[in-house]
């Protein structure tokens, strides 16, 4: 009871200001009653960040614009949350705000609240992001974070509520064959070669040419890159200039652990994954068990436990050790017992994982990309353009990459008809 108090009492001071606060405003503003661009239309003070709540619980940056009657604002971006990007999304209906945030950890208590910052956001965001939050902006935010709604709140508090939240509330999952089926379902499109199981170990922007590990050698026209930003600009070796070498040294980045475990009963949860602020190794379970039911074989369920790492924060043990602290953990939180049957188990590492927007992550990325683009280097993905792409992203980014260099060609062709 007491933590439901808090976090909404949190949740209402982000919302409205404190008591004294909003007293200390009356005091000194005779205009605090009317409509201005920082505030809403009712009189009330708004959190630091100058977002204000709709009707139906969307928020928008200050300068709605709406009145005492609280008409409902629309939403920008169309997709249930309104991007809340700071500066990037800004647009003529959605104007920054002069006392915006100025890292995620400031996001959290203006948006959120201190109840909610302190009982799980914080925690949770540490524990997933590894790095200090105050070291990271906002941008990367819009359209991904539930905004709070304080009736929603209040309706949660008081007795579970089954509504779905968030922007990928309800989602697409192969019904067979997991993830990797909407990759192979591309496969019969492709008309050109496929090499599995070879890495590339050298790119010539010279040449316009790379360098396979079984020595063959290919040329291109234009590269399109998926790979990682930091390996790309890697392989390229010493034809990067210094500038975007300590461009790519200023890139930073989350790795995570997975550690997967098939368990000898049905039905562990209705839930497809769930998040853990508290001192459990894994942040979040993903339970490929609700993805598809062909994902489990008869009697049995598949879970995956994620863990963050990185240079502020690095892995607790490995290897078996870090598997049985999993299982430990899943114990603990009651995901399942002692007594069921690990029937097998398994981890695999993802080096690059979650990029962390720092202050200065746009400006590192700027410089690598318009160097590569130079030298027809199309950067598409994830990864490669260094940003928190969900995976329906990363799908539309493969179509833009493909377009890009469709219209490059073109406008090369009108150079060279000019030039004859």
């Amino acid at each position: 009871a007491d933590v439901i108090k808090e976090c909404i009492v949190g949740a209402i001071e982000a919302r409205y200001g404190k008591p004294d606060e909003k007293a200390e405003h009356k005091a000194e503003s005779p205009l605090a009653n009317t409509v201005k661009l920082n505030g809403n239309g009712n009189g009330h003070s708004i959190n630091g960040n100058g977002h204000s709540i709709n009707g139906n619980g969307h928020s928008q940056l200050a300068g709605g614009m709406h009145g005492a009657d609280d008409k409902e604002i629309m939403d920008c971006c169309a997709d249930g949350t309104v991007e809340i990007a700071s500066g990037a999304t800004t647009s003529a209906c959605t104007p920054k705000a002069a006392d915006e945030p100025r890292n995620f950890e400031e996001f959290i208590y203006k948006v959120w609240g201190s109840g909610i910052a302190r009982h799980f956001a914080i925690p949770y965001n540490k524990k997933l992001w590894a790095v200090p939050l105050t070291e990271m902006e906002t941008s990367w935010l819009g359209g991904r974070v539930p905004l709070p709604n304080l009736e929603e709140i209040i309706d949660g508090a008081l007795h579970p509520v089954p509504k779905p939240m968030g922007p990928n509330a309800r989602f697409g999952y192969p019904l067979r064959g997991g993830f990797q089926a909407l990759m192979d379902g591309f496969l019969p499109l492709i008309g050109d070669q496929i090499r599995l199981n070879t890495r590339i170990v050298d790119i010539s922007l010279r040449d316009h040419s790379v360098t396979l590990d079984d020595g063959s050698r290919l040329g291109y026209e234009y590269l399109i890159s998926t790979m990682p930003l930091p390996a790309l600009v890697r392989m390229v070796g010493d034809e990067a200039p210094d500038a975007v070498r300590e461009a790519v040294q200023g890139l930073r980045h989350v790795s995570v652990r997975c550690v997967n475990l098939g368990i000898g009963r049905a039905n562990l949860t209705e839930k497809h994954w769930i998040y853990y602020p508290e001192d459990t190794v894994f942040h979040r379970i993903f339970v490929q068990g609700n993805a598809s039911p062909h994902c489990n074989p008869a009697g049995g369920f598949g879970l995956t436990c994620e863990i963050t790492y990185s240079e502020y924060k690095p892995l607790p043990c490995e290897g078996q050790a870090l598997i049985q602290r999993c299982i430990e953990d899943c114990h603990k939180v009651g995901i399942f017992t002692a007594e069921d049957e690990v029937w097998v188990a398994n981890e695999i590492d993802m080096p690059y994982a979650y990029v962390v927007y720092d202050h200065a992550r746009a400006a590192n990325v700027n410089i690598i990309r318009d160097w590569l683009l130079e030298h027809d280097v199309v950067l598409s993905g994830r990864y490669s353009e260094w940003e928190y792409y969900n995976s329906d992203h990363a799908f539309v980014a493969g179509k833009q990459a493909a377009d890009e260099v469709a219209r490059l060609r073109q406008s090369r062709e009108r150079t060279l008809e000019v030039g004859a």
